[in-house]
């Protein structure tokens, strides 16, 4: 890989990336414009209310947050346990292709 790239649990100082990267792949994926006071709400509430139980993870290098995803929880009853799903994966089009959300996912798993 040739950034190095750390990656972390976001904090709200980097909830205007994830809002602009939500933002993009609105647009990338669906041709939808997302209204900003809604998805920068919506990115807001995910840190101030943990009972939601979700997070992200960003891939950050030298201080520019490269790429990010959401994690959801969901019980299962028919596994009677809690699972993770993956949602809102965005990597910035100049980090892509070399291998951020690979790096985030084996964050995960590893947790």
């Amino acid at each position: 890989m040739p950034e190095d790239f750390h990656i972390r649990i976001a904090e709200p100082k980097d909830a205007d990336d994830l809002i602009e990267f939500n933002i993009a792949m609105a647009k990338e994926t669906e041709n939808k414009i997302l209204p900003p006071e809604i998805i920068t709400a919506g990115v807001h509430n995910l840190f101030a209310h943990p009972e939601y139980s979700g997070f992200y993870l960003v891939a950050e290098t030298n201080g520019e947050i490269a790429g990010a995803l959401m994690v959801t929880t969901e019980w299962s009853d028919w596994r009677n346990g809690l699972f993770w799903w993956i949602q809102s994966v965005y990597v910035k089009p100049k980090f892509r292709r070399q291998g951020i959300y690979r790096k985030m996912y084996e964050e995960l798993h590893s947790r």
